[in-house]
């Protein structure tokens, strides 16, 4: 979607901006579809392993959601968002090209900013993909600071497990050497920890883990 003109009539015509956002919204559940592909493979199982967990091509959940960030005149006392990890199985972030402002948390306590590529997105691993595979991938910590001079918006798209189903390592990811590290818990049990908890780090999903 071209983030010109066309971007500018869509603010005069809630019937083009409901159909193309919702068009826009099934176009990235299909990506997400093809990359959860790549990253079932990558684990060496089937292909199609990630997205039959989360539910199938049917069942699994997305939900979209537009971010604006106001011009904030003290950003040094503020962030926008504070650090998180998404609960979620994956996120594709359209980002504003003109405002970096997301971080990854990299070591202990150093951010590094993420700097928007034209033409692509952001890709987030959240908490269910780790659980589902046992630890190999890690969902990402991640903040939104604030700017003094510009306001930004950004598009993420969640794709999500179906909220019934549980979910826990993949038992082909299990070994003597590997135990499961994760109790299975529905996508719904795990949002209704976060909501009780509040975002605090990665210390939901790390606090499943049994004591050593």
């Amino acid at each position: 979607m071209e983030r010109t003109c066309e971007m500018e009539s869509l603010n005069h015509d809630p019937l083009l901006s409901k159909e193309v956002t919702a068009e826009y919204g099934k176009e990235v559940a299909k990506l997400c579809g093809k990359v959860t592909k790549v990253l079932s493979v990558n684990l060496g199982l089937e292909e199609g392993f990630v997205e039959k967990a989360f539910g199938g091509e049917e069942e699994v959940g997305g939900c979209m959601r537009v971010n604006f960030y106001p011009k904030c005149p003290q950003p040094h006392l503020t962030l926008g968002l504070s650090p998180h990890s998404d609960p979620g199985g994956m996120t594709l972030l359209l980002s504003d090209l003109h405002v970096p402002a997301l971080q990854i948390r990299r070591g202990v306590d150093k951010w590094v900013t993420v700097n928007p590529v034209p033409n692509a997105f952001i890709v987030n691993i959240g908490d269910q993909m780790q659980v589902l595979s046992n630890a190999i991938y890690k969902s990402v910590e991640h903040r939104v600071i604030a700017n003094a001079t510009k306001e930004r918006v950004s598009i993420a798209f969640f794709y999500n497990p179906n909220g019934d189903i549980p979910i826990g390592p993949a038992t082909e990811l299990i070994t003597k050497d590997q135990p499961a590290l994760y109790p299975a818990m529905t996508f719904n049990e795990y949002r209704l920890l976060i909501r009780r908890r509040g975002p605090c780090g990665k210390s939901q999903v790390e606090s499943l883990k049994p004591p050593p």
